[in-house]
């Protein structure tokens, strides 16, 4: 298994299986002997080829000797590959990109001749030759492509973008999308203080930088070295972007409260809630994912979770599982995913404009299952990690006419000064990369009116 190879086939199962690309390739890095370097390369191949899908497919059409969508997907991925590595990496020498691309073509099609190791080797070297005179559109006669062509991103989401925000905060927004974000670490107050876990970061890190808008977050630019030092293993510190930080802050916890994590996942957001509640109170997780229960026993024991108590259940049939209501609810969504494509580029790629409806009617789903749970007075924040209407202003407003009882409330009162300019004049908070250097995200909170 070399570099190459190993990338190779994490860009396959991600288009054919929708497999997350962090994910996946953590687990075959993990697994592999590669040299740091190699390790190094194959990180920068995959999320390179994921950003730069779109410019790359453009590109290699213009210079292929057949139409583009009858190239065989699996050479379509090995060109990618080598097209990424000539127009992007200047330290890998150009008979290394073509000669490594073409002899992985019987790993791409095990039953190749001849004829496809010709193929991709003439496509590579046509684009080499090429590369100065091709042209992308005319943002004049197709300001859509010619966007959505130069920052590869798909032509349905730079067309709703461009009606909502005009040209040239789009093409901010999209390359914002396409750089490397710092690696984000938020501090687990059950075992450390934000102070202590800062000077210990500065050590091994390289440069730390604290979070603006939340505290006891800390962005890495050097951040490999936090993640395999005996301070993580400890559960000093966990991964999550600023942004996603910001629906627990919203909730405002108290000690002694008993909350409801309605879509736990991971255990990120039940870590950063039980730190809230400093020790006094408990957190409730839900979520039907096998895959993700393992992830939050591997968390309750990492991070020291006791007062964590966690379900696999759906949260749609929450209301029937418990017999008493809860101060405090999190409905952190399953959604599309389209305000962290810095960190998942592959999400523009498998996600489709069609499939933003059937997210909107789980997410109502979802808050219809818990709503009856929230105490007269008690607090429910709904959040995603997309800013797209049918994901955020739309199922809230939906919630909203079907439950009267519940009404936004005024989240300035739980979150830093410095966030306040995160707060719309709907009451919501959302984040966009372009503008806060933060991953994108929309979070509501909303109150149960006495009765």
């Amino acid at each position: 298994m070399n570099a190459r190879r190993l990338v190779f086939e994490v860009l396959t199962q991600v288009e054919e299986q929708g497999a997350y690309a962090s994910v996946l390739l953590d687990a075959r890095l993990d697994k592999a002997r590669l040299s740091p370097e190699e390790r190094a390369l194959a990180t920068e191949l995959t999320y390179g080829v994921l950003r730069w899908q779109g410019r790359l497919d453009y590109l290699l059409a213009a210079v292929a000797n057949r139409p583009w969508e009858r190239v065989d997907p699996a050479l379509r991925r090995l060109l990618r590959l080598g097209a990424y590595q000539l127009l992007f990496l200047t330290r890998v020498p150009v008979y290394a990109a073509v000669n490594e691309t073409v002899a992985l073509t019987p790993v791409a099609r095990p039953s190749s001749s001849e004829a496809s190791k010709g193929f991709i080797n003439a496509v590579l070297r046509g684009l080499l030759r090429q590369q100065t005179t091709l042209r992308f559109p005319d943002p004049s006669a197709d300001p859509v492509g010619a966007l959505a062509t130069r920052w590869s991103h798909p032509h349905w989401l730079v067309a709703r973008w461009l009606a909502r925000l005009g040209a040239e905060e789009v093409e901010a927004l999209l390359r914002a999308n396409n750089e490397t974000p710092a690696l984000s670490v938020v501090v687990n107050r059950l075992k450390r203080q934000p102070e202590e876990v800062g000077s210990h970061l500065a050590q091994i890190a390289g440069s730390v930088t604290p979070g603006r808008f939340a505290p006891g977050v800390f962005h890495l630019t050097e951040g490999a070295e936090a993640l395999r030092d005996p301070a993580f293993g400890e559960g000093w510190y966990f991964p999550m972007d600023e942004a996603a930080t910001l629906p627990a802050l919203l909730l405002d916890p108290q000690p002694g409260e008993t909350v409801l994590d309605a879509c736990a996942g991971g255990g990120g957001k039940a870590a950063l809630l039980l730190g809230l509640l400093g020790g006094s109170g408990r957190v409730i997780a839900l979520d039907p994912n096998p895959r993700a229960h393992r992830r939050l026993r591997e968390a309750k024991a990492r991070l020291g979770l006791d007062r964590l108590l966690s379900l696999q259940a759906d949260a749609r049939q929450a209301s029937r599982l418990f017999s008493r209501p809860v101060d405090k609810i999190l409905v952190d969504a399953p959604c599309s995913g389209l305000g962290t494509l810095r960190r998942h580029p592959e999400r523009k790629w498998t996600q489709q404009e069609a499939g933003l409806a059937a997210l909107a009617r789980l997410q109502q789903e979802l808050l219809r299952g818990v709503a009856p749970l929230v105490k007269s007075g008690g607090l429910l924040v709904y959040s995603t990690c997309s800013l797209e209407p049918e994901e955020t202003d739309l199922v809230v407003e939906a919630f909203l006419r079907e439950f009267p009882d519940f009404a936004p409330d005024d989240p300035r009162t739980s979150l830093p000064t410095t966030a306040g300019e995160l707060v719309d004049r709907a009451g919501a908070v959302r984040t966009w990369p372009h503008r806060h250097g933060i991953d994108g995200f929309y979070a509501i909170r909303l109150r149960r009116l006495g009765r």
